[in-house]
């Protein structure tokens, strides 16, 4: 038996297992902490919740309602590292999502 926790992913719930829940939530904070100086850190960060949702979509159906771990580590795989890059200039950072 698993602990399930309900989470908001840009404003839809999701259900996921407690250790889906752990590394979700340790990818969004390590994302928002290297977003920290990016102007557009919340547009971004939203932007990387819906992904995070449209992937969890994939998995679940008539059949399953929760993400379970296996499935979490495989959407933060396809999301990759959140990387900020320098832009045009250094002192206007871009971010972007490692693919990969």
């Amino acid at each position: 038996m698993n602990k399930v926790v309900t989470v908001n992913l840009n404003g839809n719930a999701y259900q996921v297992e407690e250790a889906a829940y752990d590394a979700l939530r340790a990818y969004l904070e390590t994302a928002r902490a290297r977003l920290a100086g990016n102007a557009d850190c919340a547009e971004i960060m939203t932007d990387l919740e819906q992904a995070i949702a449209d992937k969890c979509d994939s998995f679940l159906g008539a059949h399953q309602n929760v993400v379970n771990s296996a499935q979490m580590s495989v959407v933060l795989k396809e999301m990759g590292p959140v990387e900020v890059s320098p832009g045009p200039s250094a002192a206007e950072p871009e971010a972007g999502v490692a693919q990969g």
